[in-house]
């Protein structure tokens, strides 16, 4: 008996605890951040471990980097043609046309759709990232990672019926969490969630993405063991007279990735206009980028092999058995990259720009330190440093994200004498970059298709607000067979600018307001003429109670009428009361001024 005193209390509370948890925001959060942690770890595994597999179908080797030398020449041609083709099949019958795909696809979703993807989606992307890289397109694996970890996460608040803020705050730990596992940078991948993608640097939305970006690295570390991502040589700047030098290596990788930026979107007009079945439009890319390959294998897949080799300044460079002098090499190796990565995003091909701008950085930035060193031998390091510099700058421009670029080449070189240099090279190859237009290679297919990206988190923030918590006015409302007398008489009466029309019911028939009364005034004789029914306006907007903030701007935004009726969820011809444009606008501007003070509250 004794026992079972005992144990009750503590039964009770197990079985209360689930409920207390999510109470507590804040906890709950933790606690979900940590399990996306785990899935977006255990997810970028599984990407990586299935490149590595399609990649050995073709090569016999994990990376086609590694076996460039063994592989036949026609396994150049037919492996992106094959991998484009199942590609095809894939964008054409598991993924939407409408939606964006990879990390622009998780912006849009957070712009338009609360963060919410579906899980079809989610499992589309990835078997078309795996077949995509793992076949040999021109990508990288970075930013298909970022986005399952970022799916991931939201597919676990949409099952636990989380809110909109909540899911958001989900996303970005998936997306800390992608970034800390495919770079082993957990500082990086928190900066690049709150700069990039969620514009959001609350205490209560940072917590649980460190906490996420930490997990996830823990995880690949235990599998793939603490090392970093490329094989980072000793940095050393000889001279401060370098720093021009590299405010010029900012300049040249500023002007390369606003050209690339440019291109892509020329690129996908170009498949649309001259390939007119889009199944067909990665197997194209992937012929031409195989052609391409006979010339440059290095340009296949991802190529981090011979970004290796550049950043220890140990390339081979001859080109069908010629020997090139390096900087024609490097020269010849940046064209091709460029238009070869361009060209299989364009075509539609999985997978990412993250990996192409650090391969591209550290080509163009050994081709210039070359020169640089060349001229200036006693005064500058050797190309490697430059490269590894190079592969910042680049990123930072690409992406419009210089401080997580900073970082996250601080995290790979762990060596503190880089930060100058590489701080100088990054923000003026972003402020460059920026000179040519606000786009980046993350965001300028939703420019393109008109997806307001810059304003998602406000967006979000009046998604959050219901109808609901607008202070809205009762309004008066007449029989349909009442006669003009008794409407103006309630009109008046009322003072409230309207009175809704119903049937026998209560179902709203239509809306009087002065604009509608007006025409019925001068003659008294149809006082006891004309009903109420043939004065009304049928073609009322309404709103929904179950409508947010920014449903009611939105129409607000593009008509010119003060009020609008509240419709009963349950009974959409039922009026529940009458919404003013002041009121809106007023409860918007209280949002703004709350969010500005403390957004680590909930509205």
């Amino acid at each position: 008996m004794a026992q079972h005193h005992f144990f009750r209390p503590v039964y009770v509370w197990f079985k209360l605890l689930p409920r207390w948890v999510r109470s507590h925001d804040a906890i709950y959060l933790g606690l979900l951040a940590l399990v996306v942690g785990v899935l977006a770890g255990y997810g970028a595994l599984l990407l990586r471990f299935g490149i590595e597999w399609v990649s050995r179908v073709w090569t016999g080797e994990g990376s086609w980097s590694e076996a460039l030398a063994e592989i036949h020449w026609s396994i150049f041609l037919l492996a992106p043609v094959t991998g484009g083709l199942i590609v095809g099949w894939i964008n054409s019958r598991w993924l939407p046309t409408n939606q964006a795909r990879v990390i622009p696809g998780v912006i849009e979703a957070l712009a338009e759709r609360g963060g919410k993807v579906s899980a079809k989606k989610t499992a589309g992307e990835l078997v078309a990232n795996v077949v995509s890289v793992g076949s040999g397109a021109s990508m990288g694996r970075e930013a298909p990672t970022v986005a399952l970890g970022a799916s991931l996460a939201s597919l676990l608040g949409q099952a636990l019926k989380l809110n909109e803020k909540q899911i958001r705050t989900l996303v970005g730990c998936g997306v800390a969490a992608g970034i800390a596992a495919s770079f082993n940078a957990p500082i990086a991948g928190v900066l690049f969630a709150l700069e990039v993608i969620l514009a959001d640097y609350a205490i209560a939305t940072f917590t649980p993405i460190v906490m996420s970006a930490v997990i996830a690295t823990v995880i690949t570390r235990a599998e793939l063991g603490n090392f970093p991502m490329f094989t980072i040589p000793e940095f050393r700047m000889v001279s401060s007279w370098e720093i021009p030098a590299y405010i010029g290596l900012g300049i040249f990788c500023g002007l390369l990735a606003a050209f690339t930026i440019k291109l892509l979107p020329k690129a996908r007009a170009w498949f649309e206009k001259h390939v007119q079945f889009p199944m067909l439009r990665p197997a194209v890319a992937g012929l031409l980028l195989g052609c391409c390959a006979l010339l440059v294998p290095e340009i296949m897949s991802i190529g981090y092999g011979t970004v290796d080799g550049i950043l220890l300044e140990n390339i081979d460079t001859n080109i069908l058995g010629f020997s090139l002098p390096l900087a024609l090499f490097l020269l010849i190796l940046l064209v091709m990259k460029l238009l070869t990565s361009v060209m299989c995003a364009g075509g539609g091909f999985g997978g990412g720009m993250i990996g192409p701008s650090l391969f591209i950085g550290a080509t163009a930035g050994a081709l210039y330190g070359g020169i640089v060193h060349g001229m200036l031998p006693t005064w500058s390091e050797s190309y490697g440093a430059y490269a590894l510099v190079a592969c910042g700058a680049m990123l930072a421009a690409m992406v419009q994200a210089p401080m997580s670029s900073i970082l996250m080449i601080f995290e790979l070189s762990n060596d503190y004498h880089i930060m100058v240099p590489l701080m100088t090279a990054c923000v003026v190859a972003a402020l460059v970059t920026r000179i040519f237009g606000k786009e980046s290679v993350l965001n300028e297919s939703l420019k393109e298709k008109g997806v307001d990206t810059e304003g998602a988190l406000e967006r979000s923030w009046m998604r959050s607000v219901p109808i609901s918590r607008i202070p809205w006015r009762s309004v008066p409302a007449v029989a349909a067979s009442a006669p003009l007398a008794e409407l103006k008489r309630v009109y008046v009466s009322s003072g409230k600018g309207c009175v809704v029309v119903v049937n026998e019911q209560g179902d709203m028939l239509g809306l009087v307001t002065f604009e509608d009364l007006k025409l019925w005034l001068l003659d008294s004789a149809l006082d006891d003429v004309v009903i109420a029914s043939e004065v009304a306006n049928a073609n009322v907007l309404c709103l929904s109670e179950k409508n947010s903030l920014l449903d009611a701007i939105e129409i607000l935004d593009r008509e010119s009428f003060e009020q609008m009726p509240i419709t009963s969820a349950k009974h959409p011809k039922k009026v529940l009361g009458i919404l003013s444009r002041n009121a809106v606008f007023s409860t918007y501007h209280k949002m703004i001024v709350k969010h500005g003070d403390d957004n680590t509250k909930n509205w």
